[in-house]
């Protein structure tokens, strides 16, 4: 049998031990080494168990072997003797042991195995686009070309922007600012044109904006730029001049110019127009003759094809018609006047006008000069000198009878009357 000192030795490493194993540290485990007789043995044999030697091992081998030897001889003499308490108090602490390292080493396992089921590859693993490369999938298929703004070349030199105001500048002055105009004086055809206006308006209020005024009502022939006085001079001296060429084409005779019927330039002009007969290609050579003799004087003519006619509406004469909704003329309007007889006009005169200059008090154009043509010219000019003065008249005494025709008026008229005593 071990002695008791040795024993209490034993007890303790193997309490060490057993802490150790416990703390889960990773020194070396202290193996069960019971220790020799003698303290020099006990002791020796501590120290080398603390520093987990191997002659600890060889140790406690013996030990174990002469246990065994000692229960074999105790057998043989007939009773099985039952093993020391201190080695079923060792057995239990190993059983221990290992059961709680088998938890820990569980509990290890479970927790690898669920922390690798809920990763996000896993997870990602079970759904129907795992093998789908998300990047590829998600990126279009043709990358969109950054919208890059295309910037206006500029042209080297510095003089660009001076010759693009230049440019502009020429634009600006060759527009037109001159015509040649066979001006309406015809009541008959003045007054169908402003039944036509009236009606128009009564379908379309905002289109009243857009009609030419009764006193401006002419036929175009020509149009030019004339920049500045000289070039003006220039131009009524030309003018003048074709005045006798004109006479010969017409050798007396007077020109009778019809209108008949409507139509539309676009949708953005409405005019009546004047039929074709051999009085419209008479009219044509006179714009003709006209035209080469403002060319002789070095004045520029456009050169665009002019078609006769007698305007009475322009959108253009109202921008704000366009932002009201108005951008084009409706035809259906005036169907009613679409074969309709206007009138004959007996050309008398041609005028040169200004498009720009201020009107004249009857609302036709400022004029610079005019020819008279036909049999009997100071009595032209005569009628034509009065016509202008009554214009402004009729137009007062067309007011008035508006006025007149009016309810209101008419009674306070006859409230004075009656308490003048003129009414019994």
């Amino acid at each position: 049998m071990i002695s008791k000192v040795p024993r209490l030795l034993f007890w303790a490493l193997r309490s060490v031990r057993f802490a150790a194993g416990a703390a889960g540290s990773s020194s070396p485990q202290i193996p069960w080494a019971p220790p020799e007789v003698g303290r020099g043995s006990v002791f020796s044999g501590a120290v080398m168990a603390v520093q987990g030697s191997s002659p600890l091992r060889a140790d406690s081998q013996r030990l174990e072997a002469k246990e065994e030897e000692e229960e074999e001889k105790a057998g043989i003499g007939g009773k099985v003797q039952p093993p020391p308490a201190s080695k079923k108090l060792s057995r239990q602490i190993d059983g221990k042991q290992t059961v709680e390292c088998k938890k820990k080493e569980r509990k290890k396992q479970r927790k690898k195995s669920y922390s690798s089921n809920n990763s996000i590859d896993n997870l990602m693993a079970e759904m129907p686009f795992a093998e789908v490369d998300i990047e590829l999938e998600l990126s279009t298929s043709s990358k969109s070309k950054p919208s890059v703004k295309k910037k206006r070349k500029r042209l080297a030199g510095k003089g660009t922007e001076e010759d693009s105001t230049i440019t502009k500048k020429k634009k600006n002055q060759d527009r037109p600012n001159y015509f040649i105009s066979v001006p309406i004086t015809n009541p008959k055809i003045i007054d169908g044109i402003q039944t036509l206006q009236n009606t128009i308006i009564q379908k379309d209020n905002r289109l009243s904006k857009a009609m030419i005024h009764y006193g401006t009502f002419h036929v175009t022939l020509l149009v030019m730029h004339l920049s500045n006085e000289e070039a003006i001079s220039n131009g009524v001296g030309a003018f003048l001049e074709s005045g006798g060429l004109i006479e010969e084409l017409l050798q007396g005779k007077p020109l009778n110019l019809s209108f008949q019927g409507i139509d539309h330039f676009r949708n953005q002009i409405g005019f009546v127009k004047l039929t074709e007969s051999d009085n419209t290609t008479t009219l044509l050579k006179i714009a003709e003759i006209v035209k080469k003799m403002f060319q002789e004087k070095g004045i520029i003519i456009d050169d665009k094809v002019l078609k006769p006619h007698l305007t009475f509406m322009k959108l253009s004469k109202s921008p704000k018609l366009k932002k009201q909704g108005v951008k084009r003329i409706d035809s259906s309007m005036f169907a009613n006047f679409k074969n309709h007889y206007f009138g004959d006009e007996l050309m008398n005169r041609l005028d040169l006008c200004s498009m720009l200059k201020k009107k004249q008090p009857n609302g036709y154009y400022h004029c610079e000069s005019s020819i008279i043509v036909g049999k009997s010219p100071e009595t032209a000019l005569v009628k034509e000198a009065l016509h202008r003065e009554l214009l402004p008249l009729l137009a007062k005494v067309n007011q008035i009878r508006e006025l007149l025709c009016r309810p209101s008026i008419r009674m306070k008229i006859y409230k004075e009357l009656l308490e003048q005593g003129q009414l019994s």
